[in-house]
């Protein structure tokens, strides 16, 4: 496989508002997107020099998508550590000085890996069944052989940047689904959902979630496996994202079917256990 991408002709890619040039092996892409294998074979018939602009594009992505198609695979960035001023009072599990100084009380709040062991109905004392059956309809994921590093540090408190990795995925299964990069998408979704159960919810996720949840709406139709998983978080944490005012942002500054679409995903039973 190696040797026939590097064999095969150069494209160039202009990506970006500022129209960055990548030049790019043609059997990289036309291996992994029928789309793409069709535009690029035809447009190869009248130019020995292809020529493709992606201006809604941003080269970061356009990089990650580069990573893919020529190792099967991309990376996730470290997450930086905060000031010392802001991490040096935070305890290992306890919230964040940010937190704290804006009198926010996010004590109770917990991954959703967290809250399912802690609530595993094995031993038939689950107070919340309901909840715990969405959770593990949902968003149960096996985790073969060691964990990636970044599981670690989405639990961290004294790391900070979590948009830059959740944009990551999200950004990159969009360009992905719209070239029908079918094993890249799976992959995004994938460690999209490894993400979500791993991370905290404290006010740093919940603003970088209103940020994938304006782009899931602005480019994704309606039952878009990204966009339901995004739903489905919100239903999972509804009462965190309700107490801390985030649910009222999210309906107020999403498209009106947002709010349709998270009331409709609610399962029955879990009406029927609460009102």
């Amino acid at each position: 496989m190696t040797s026939s991408i590097f064999k095969s002709r150069q494209v160039t890619f202009l990506v970006g508002p500022n129209r960055v040039e990548f030049n790019v092996h043609q059997y990289a892409f036309t291996r992994l997107s029928a789309p793409l294998r069709a535009m690029l074979t035809e447009d190869a018939k009248d130019s020995a020099e292809v020529g493709v602009i992606w201006d809604d594009v941003e080269p970061s992505t356009f990089t990650s998508l580069l990573e893919y198609a020529y190792t099967d695979n991309y990376s996730v960035p470290r997450l930086p550590k905060k000031k010392k001023s802001v991490a040096a009072a935070v305890l290992p599990n306890q919230t964040d000085q940010v937190d704290i100084a804006e009198g926010e009380d996010w004590w109770s709040v917990s991954s959703i890996m967290t809250w399912m062991m802690d609530n595993d109905d094995r031993f038939g004392d689950c107070t919340r069944f309901g909840k715990w059956c969405y959770g593990r309809k949902y968003f149960e994921t096996d985790f073969p052989g060691p964990q990636p590093y970044w599981h670690d540090e989405l639990q961290r408190s004294d790391c900070t940047g979590l948009a830059t990795i959740f944009m990551l995925h999200v950004r990159l299964y969009a360009l992905a689904d719209r070239y029908r990069f079918i094993s890249l998408r799976a992959l995004c979704l994938q460690r999209l959902r490894e993400s979500l159960v791993n991370v905290v919810l404290r006010a740093e996720f919940c603003e970088a979630l209103v940020e994938m949840l304006a782009f899931a709406y602005a480019n994704t139709p309606p039952g878009d496996d990204l966009r339901m998983m995004l739903l489905r978080y919100c239903i999972f944490q509804m009462n965190h994202l309700k107490r801390h005012g985030y649910l009222y942002q999210m309906v107020m500054e999403m498209p009106p079917q947002f709010a349709a679409e998270l009331l409709l995903e609610v399962p029955q039973g879990l009406w029927e256990s609460a009102l």
